[in-house]
């Protein structure tokens, strides 16, 4: 029952905005388009949590190979005197 009335508030808002833009829509083509911006929706998240968990594992796996190059004691004497107070 929820999901019913969001797609049907969230066809509206379609309609809304495509009459803003000039463009006719009928409910029908509306609702259609409610999956397609899901996902796109879904996609952009996607990436952008893709993108993050990418740099994490970057830095990450560049600190381990510094701390094999030049010792663990040394990245962490290093990294606690450049890290910001809390």
């Amino acid at each position: 029952q929820a999901a019913k009335g969001a797609t049907i508030a969230f066809t509206r808002l379609i309609s809304v905005v495509a009459a803003r833009f000039g463009l006719i829509l009928s409910q029908q083509a509306a609702a259609k388009m409610v999956p397609l911006i899901g996902a796109a929706g879904g996609m952009a998240v996607n990436l952008l949590f893709i993108r993050h968990f990418q740099n994490m594992a970057r830095g990450h796996f560049i600190i381990r190979r510094l701390e094999k190059k030049y010792g663990t004691e040394a990245m962490k004497t290093l990294y606690r005197s450049v890290a910001l107070p809390i």
